[in-house]
């Protein structure tokens, strides 16, 4: 079946390249959530809704809206939509693609003047990368109620506070602490992303179906031992974080390994953020702040894997010339997508000829949040080399535009499925 009628691939080249020229020039690609970069691409995107005829708004959590009203007297609605911030030195695609290929979907539905049973909606959500508060997806965290004080009280390394730069972009962070109203009417949440892996590209397959999210843990871990002279502190007198840092670090990487093997399901671990102090050539560092990233389908290998890093730290302390603190920082549970959803985006691939698999994914995504409280699924399409959270991520406009086409023959299904 051609899908070129749903899904007009010059529009969506031309909406990613707009959005690529937003960024740090410096930079590329860089679009930090609450950064002048950020209020930019988010002006870009409200004229983009304005032009399409949407209601705009922002709601409570600071996710941007664009409405498209049914003309049925309804409050249920369809959410369609990802996020335009981006990592530091991101890429192009991840997000981003989301985001046009809603805008797309919505621009064939009001060309063709299709009348829906439901009020359909654009979300651009808020802060959905990781970023210096130490929280990824405010946007639908907030959504669901899960920001509570001590996530909304962070401050970052610049000294702002989070719920202040909630309010700020159009939010009300006092009013963030139970589920939104707007979710009793959703009849389903859809995401289209990039996969962010390799399994599509060297299958050759069209489009990923998710049916699952791995539970995503993040701990922060101090070391701290005793900054010195590096050219008169001899070596077996040192009490040097880094050092101490390494060896956590490699037991980490090794205990992700045996895991990862031992349940034969979607189990990473990484430290890719570190800070060491001072940092200077000539002292011995004194203190060492890391990040651990775990991410885990399975519970008991997770609650494994924790078991055995806080035995190993606790070793150390006992045993080492630094002392160690671990502390949770940031929870998000395992997730499986709704079931009737899954298989309607199997039926809606299939019928135009793509190539389709069911996978779990190894991403966290804001619809993992959204599937804790609503009815929510979500499809992956292929990136080059599975590369992204990089300058060098890509992906094919083409396979984007499939893609769209997938999601707004979504749309149509549920359309037709919920005529009165």
């Amino acid at each position: 079946m051609d899908f070129s009628a749903q899904s007009n691939i010059s529009f969506i080249k031309q909406k990613i390249g707009d959005l690529e020229k937003i960024t740090d020039q410096d930079n590329p690609y860089t679009r930090i959530v609450f950064s002048k970069k950020f209020y930019e691409a988010r002006s870009w995107l409200k004229n983009e809704y304005q032009k399409l005829g949407l209601i705009v708004s922002t709601d409570d959590a600071g996710n941007l809206i664009g409405l498209l009203k049914s003309k049925t007297n309804t409050e249920k609605v369809v959410i369609i939509g990802s996020h335009i911030d981006t990592v530091p030195s991101g890429g192009r695609f991840d997000g981003i693609a989301g985001v046009v290929a809603a805008l797309c979907v919505v621009k064939h539905i009001k060309e063709n003047d299709i009348n829906l049973p439901f009020n359909l909606a654009v979300y651009d959500y808020l802060g959905e990368e990781l970023n210096d508060w130490s929280i990824s997806c405010i946007g639908t965290r907030g959504m669901i109620g899960a920001l509570n004080n001590e996530i909304l009280s962070r401050s970052n390394s610049s000294g702002e506070i989070l719920k202040d730069e909630i309010d700020k972009i159009g939010g009300k962070s006092n009013l963030l602490t139970k589920p939104f109203s707007i979710i009793e009417n959703i009849v389903a949440c859809l995401e289209l992303h990039i996969e962010q892996g390799k399994v599509l590209e060297q299958k050759n397959i069209d489009i990923g179906i998710v049916r699952s999210i791995p539970s995503i843990s993040r701990f922060s871990v101090e070391v701290n031992g005793q900054a010195g002279h590096s050219g008169t502190i001899l070596m077996d007198q040192r009490a040097d974080a880094l050092v101490t840092s390494s060896e956590i670090i490699t037991f980490v990487n090794k205990l992700a390994l045996t895991l990862a093997k031992e349940s034969n399901q979607h189990f990473v671990s990484t430290i890719g953020k570190i800070n060491i102090h001072p940092n200077a050539a000539a002292i011995i560092p004194g203190k060492v702040e890391m990040t651990i990233d775990l991410r885990a389908s399975s519970k008991s290998s997770r609650d494994q894997y924790i078991k055995e890093l806080e035995k190993q730290i606790e070793t150390m302390n006992q045993s080492g010339p630094c002392k160690i603190k671990m502390k949770n920082i940031a929870f998000a549970p395992y997730v499986e997508m709704d079931k009737e959803l899954v298989k309607l985006f199997k039926v809606s691939s299939d019928e135009y000829g793509f190539s389709n698999i069911i996978m779990d994914s190894g991403a966290g995504h804001d619809t993992a949040h959204l599937s804790r409280v609503a009815p929510a699924s979500m499809i992956f399409v292929p990136c080059m080399d599975g590369l992204s959270h990089c300058p060098e991520e890509y992906a094919e406009i083409s396979d984007v535009s499939k893609g769209t086409a997938v999601l707004f023959k979504m749309v149509e299904k549920l359309a037709n499925s919920n005529q009165n």
